[in-house]
């Protein structure tokens, strides 16, 4: 009886919850009371943190003096990757240029990963960039571009260019995780970051995407008589921007430098640059 008694009541020990004394949860003023006080400061709860960084002014954007600031309201947003996606002729490179003379103007240094080797430098000064404020890589793969933007994104250039090409890209798309691994990079270092790319490469990494539509040259001048090109019209299509309206479109004018209108063959403006 007394076996069968014990095997019986086992189960129901085995079950029985321990005697516990119950103390109030620990909170994040607790914490900040024990700490000294040149401490308390630096110890926040999450919805703090949260509330400080929305509360944080954003830094000022790059401004291109191109369609783009009005798309992007003032221009290219540091800590976030913007992506222009477009075909032969639409404006891209010409977008680029208008970026990059617009910042060392300025005083400011940007770099250049320019894995589609378009880039010359005497039109790029005719067009008003500042070589000595800027750096050009010329990576040979779309590795190798990856790369080398995160390293100058990290070395402290508050604008980074990155121009993919004519299709098709050396390398390929890309994998997603490298795309997201360089946004991090830019948003860490608070760096503006544009990729121009002849089609969507960067997924989910892009907080902006803007589409270029096909160019149409502008011509002065009437037959019989000799006609020059005074500059290209385009318009860009905002697709997609995080806390912004999408599908908004504007036009996009650029007046090529002196250099390509005055003295210079048609054919080295076709061989040379990209409009």
């Amino acid at each position: 009886m007394a076996s069968s008694q014990a095997l019986t009541t086992a189960p129901q020990r085995a079950f029985e919850a321990p005697e516990t004394t119950s103390r109030p949860p620990a909170t994040i003023g607790t914490f900040r009371s024990r700490l000294p006080q040149h401490l308390r400061s630096h110890l926040n709860s999450g919805r703090e943190w949260v509330q400080q960084r929305a509360a944080a002014p954003l830094p000022p954007p790059f401004p291109t003096a191109t369609a783009l600031d009005q798309l992007l309201v003032g221009g290219l947003p540091q800590g976030q990757l913007v992506e222009l996606v477009g075909h032969r002729s639409s404006g891209r490179f010409s977008t680029i240029l208008a970026s990059l003379a617009t910042a060392t103007s300025a005083g400011e240094a940007a770099a250049l990963v320019d894995l589609g080797d378009a880039f010359d430098p005497q039109l790029a000064v005719a067009a008003g960039v500042d070589l000595e404020r800027l750096l050009w890589a010329r990576p040979g793969h779309l590795k190798q571009t990856l790369i080398s933007a995160e390293v100058l994104i990290a070395g402290g250039f508050p604008l980074v260019v990155v121009d993919l090409g004519t299709p098709p890209v050396p390398g390929g798309r890309g994998v997603e995780a490298s795309w997201l691994r360089l946004a991090k990079a830019a948003q860490s270092h608070q760096a503006a970051l544009l990729v121009s790319s002849p089609y969507r490469v960067s997924g989910t990494a892009a907080a902006g995407v803007v589409k270029a539509g096909h160019g149409r040259a502008l011509w002065s001048g009437a037959a019989p008589g000799p006609r020059l090109l005074v500059g290209l019209s385009s318009h860009l299509t905002l697709q997609k921007m995080r806390r912004q309206r999408g599908n908004r479109t504007e036009t996009l004018h650029l007046q090529p430098p002196a250099a390509l209108i005055y003295g210079t063959p048609t054919t080295s403006i076709e061989g040379k640059s990209r409009p």
